[in-house]
């Protein structure tokens, strides 16, 4: 068994020596995860195609092994090509998870990725193992590149929080989860490694190279190539329909991009996912469509998470209709504020909504953002504190109301506010500073006396000098008593 602090050494490592390649595109992604792939195949050293598919999903050709590509020059950008080629050849199904234009930064001898990962034998690496050092090199990138790359991911402690929420309200024995802005994959995994339910993810990407990593992380996780190729989609989630308009999903995670613009054509309205709202949301933030669209796809008994700037709080005009639509219906469960700089790349102040079909009377509003602590690796990026997790997930499970912290406040009340939900206007968290007179008296007293005996003996070093400055300095002295 291989060590996770060893896996983190590894990834440490192969990031440090090839920031260039990390820093500047998903093509590292995709040799990292040929390496891992190619590995477990030498690992299992199956005796032909079939015996490879059945232990472990997919094969690669033997003479295009990645030792073989790296022997016949890996910076070599063609002898990639071919490699990527010839495994969409062997594996159909997985034809679009190493796509020939991913290889456009390994065009220069600069980039060394290729030697680098030769160095590493993985043959020993349980699927466990490979999955953790993928996922280690995916999250330290982000930390790293997060901004340059738009990114836009949280944190894996953050991610652990939102499956440690769903955990606590899924009662069925399978779920189906799915993520509509899915990235690399990393919330729908984490969320399933930390249920207890058995799960089966969904998800749909907008990007070609952001759904490639995906995949790859799939595979790399040993999901089957079959779900991999019919339940990963690539499209946008406010424009489309990657799935039959019929499916529905127990539970819905997502970290939809921050207040990007999209297309709110006025025909949207006409169409189930907008009409009951009235309003569709502001062409410059689209944080509401997707909460909308993202209800319709919702099992009745379902929850949805999503991560969203707080501005959706409290902004006006149409977000307010849709606010109030969403507390008039009882969509709203829970928000949770969490600290700036949980978001890979920018400070912003974010809050966890929790939604459901048709909650309580009252909704738990939690007020986390001052228990964040700054990274001391990476000073930009906060993460909650121990105290803080923990304390977030006894608050939710049982609904608790704690002084300046939490509070389970009516629809009554919301509406007297004008259906904000800014949440201090909920919870005070102001602490009155408690004064001890006695204490500080004497504290004061004790001050006056140095005071005193130091001017003392101020004076008596001026008279020895005698002199028409020191005379001038004695008066002040003797004034200010």
């Amino acid at each position: 068994m291989i060590s996770k602090d060893k896996i983190d050494q590894v990834s440490k490592e192969i990031l440090e020596r090839n920031s260039f390649a990390f820093e500047n595109g998903s093509t590292a992604f995709g040799i990292v995860a040929y390496k891992i792939l190619s590995d477990r195949q030498r690992a299992i050293k199956p005796v032909d195609e079939n015996e490879s598919k059945d232990k472990i999903g997919y094969y690669v050709e033997p003479n295009y092994l990645f030792e073989k590509v790296v022997q016949r020059d890996g910076t070599n950008s063609e002898n990639w090509k071919d490699a990527f080629e010839k495994f969409g050849e062997c594996n159909p199904l997985l034809k679009d998870v190493f796509e020939p234009n991913l290889i456009q930064l390994m065009q220069t001898h600069q980039n060394s990725l290729d030697e680098c990962l030769a160095g590493y034998d993985l043959t020993t690496y349980s699927v466990a193992e490979a999955s953790y050092l993928f996922e280690r090199l995916l999250e330290n990138s982000h930390m790293d590149f997060g901004k340059r790359l738009k990114a836009t991911e949280v944190s894996l402690q953050i991610r652990e929080l939102v499956a440690k929420l769903l955990n606590t309200d899924l009662k069925q024995e399978r779920v189906a989860i799915f993520d509509p802005v899915s990235r690399s994959g990393s919330l729908l995994l984490t969320i399933k490694e930390k249920l207890s339910a058995q799960v089966d993810l969904y998800g749909e990407e907008i990007l070609n190279d952001s759904l490639s990593v995906l995949k790859m992380n799939m595979l790399i996780h040993g999901m089957d190539v079959k779900n991999i190729q019919s339940n990963f989609k690539l499209g946008d989630f406010l424009e489309g329909e990657a799935f039959d308009r019929k499916r529905k999903f127990d539970v819905i995670s997502m970290t939809p991009p921050l207040s990007r613009r999209w297309n709110a054509d006025s025909n949207l309205l006409k169409t189930k996912y907008f009409a009951d709202a009235g309003v569709l949301p502001p062409k410059s933030k689209a944080d509401y469509a997707y909460i909308l669209k993202g209800l319709q796809c919702l099992v009745d008994t379902g929850t949805m998470v999503a991560i969203l700037p707080t501005g959706v709080l409290f902004r006006s005009t149409s977000e307010e209709i849709i606010r109030k639509y969403l507390l008039e219906n009882k969509k709203i469960y829970a928000l949770i504020s969490l600290p700036k700089g949980v978001w890979y790349g920018t400070q912003i102040s974010t809050v966890l909504m929790v939604f459901k079909q048709k909650c309580m009377d009252n909704i738990l509003f939690i007020d986390a953002s001052r228990d964040g602590v700054r990274n001391t690796i990476r000073l930009k990026q906060n993460v909650l504190t121990e105290e803080g997790f923990t304390k977030i997930l006894h608050t939710y499970r049982n609904r608790e109301e704690v002084d300046r912290y939490s509070r389970l406040v009516s629809l009554d009340e919301i509406r007297k506010n004008g259906y904000n939900l800014n949440i201090m206007r909920y919870i005070d968290t102001f602490s009155e500073k408690k004064i001890d007179v006695e204490e500080t008296m004497s504290t004061l007293s004790a001050k006056q006396k140095v005071i005193k005996t130091s001017k003392k003996e101020m004076i008596e070093l001026l008279n020895k000098l005698d002199t028409p400055e020191a005379r001038q300095a004695i008066k002040a002295v003797s004034i200010s008593e």
